[in-house]
């Protein structure tokens, strides 16, 4: 871990912030105890269909420079592909070369990245018995040592999100003896990777909300090897009719934010929002949506959050863009003098409380295509 004074000024401001997040969290964990917890900056990032210029454009829309990028790997066909991400070797194409984005001088840039657990060609082995074995810990070896050597040692990875989904090659399995192999092979991910001389990770532990409802006690892995719990929320499924009742839906719903937010407090670990998005009423989400939105921001307001992005692309993109309430309350909270961003707002001395009421909610898939 480098000293405080090898480190840039920003970078000093958010481990400074992050010390007094911990000591917050301590007083509020019922055992009084906090497990290795990420460094918070309630970082604003986008997913920009994994296109720099359209960041670039989205940066000229909402008024600010983003300085934290989602992209994705996984959807790789074999171990080599995995392990060698592809946005490391893209120096050819400046569009794509996020890897250059990320470690520009001068700059001080996150990359989120999104990462199964396996690749394509292993879905039909018994790959979660052999994960728990240890058996692919090798290859999350060599990824780590990969991306630290690209510069990308301090990324934060999204590892198997959704698993409590259905679509995803590595979700969690039906029953408990499979959850508990899930369990120990993220784990074994999470801990080759951190054994690789210039690893910074930090791993977030993501559900998506409103989906297959699953006990969180049973499926997480445990407070040493996840650094925050995030959530994926969309506007788009079987929601509310009104843009209030599709909120209160998202967040008070059978695994929704609340029940997010309940269990990283009990355990003392930040949250994180990786996708979140509204949606035009043709891909069945709302339309202008400023509800949502403005929750969203109550939630990253009012709580520890390491990070939120949009996932500008498809009918999200395109309905913030035309969405003239949206994008302006996107603005207000996120923009150049957003009130929910950052470092410094008024959370980081723990949760605050409930911001919605609590009503029967119903359930919505919200996978995306990449």
């Amino acid at each position: 871990m480098p000293s405080l004074r090898s480190l840039p000024e920003s970078a000093v401001l958010r481990r400074l912030c992050a010390a007094a997040s911990v000591l917050a969290l301590l007083a509020l964990t019922p055992s009084g105890a906090l497990a290795a917890t990420a460094m918070p900056s309630k970082e604003t990032c986008i997913y920009s269909a994994h296109k720099i210029s359209i960041l670039n454009r989205f940066d000229t829309m909402v008024g600010r420079q983003i300085d934290c990028a989602t992209v994705y790997s996984n959807t790789t066909t074999d171990w080599a592909q995995w392990e060698r991400p592809w946005f490391i070797d893209y120096y050819d194409a400046p569009n794509l070369d996020w890897s250059q984005w990320a470690t520009a001088p001068g700059t001080q840039r996150q990359l989120a990245i999104t990462l199964s657990l396996i690749p394509s060609n292993v879905e039909h082995q018994d790959w979660l018995r052999q994960g728990a074995a240890g058996d692919y810990e090798q290859h999350a070896r060599t990824l780590a040592q990969n991306l630290v050597a690209a510069g990308l040692g301090n990324s934060i990875i999204r590892l198997a999100p959704e698993m409590n989904g259905t679509w995803n090659l590595d979700s969690l399995g039906t029953n408990r003896a499979q959850w508990a192999l899930w369990d120990r092979f993220w784990r074994r991910t999470v801990e080759a990777m951190r054994s690789v001389p210039g690893a910074q990770f930090e791993f977030d532990w993501c559900v998506v909300a409103l989906w297959r409802v699953l006990p969180l006690s049973e499926i997480y892995p445990g407070n040493d090897v996840v650094d925050m719990m995030g959530i994926d929320v969309y506007d788009t499924g079987n929601l509310g009719s009104t843009a209030a009742a599709r909120w209160n839906d998202v967040y008070n719903g059978p695994e929704g934010i609340a029940t997010v937010l309940r269990f990283a407090r009990a355990h003392g670990k930040p949250i994180s929002i990786p996708e979140w998005g509204i949606a035009p009423v043709s891909e069945h989400g709302f339309g202008d949506d400023p509800t949502f939105v403005n929750g969203i921001a109550r939630v990253v307001k009012n709580n520890p959050v390491v990070y939120q992005s949009y996932f500008y692309k498809y009918g999200e993109a395109t309905q913030l863009a035309h969405g003239r309430a949206s994008l302006a309350a996107y603005r207000s909270h996120f923009g150049a003098h957003g009130n929910s961003v950052d470092v410094g707002t008024d959370s980081w001395f723990g949760y605050g409380a409930g911001v919605d009421s609590v009503a029967p909610a119903r359930r919505a898939r919200h996978a995306r295509r990449r």
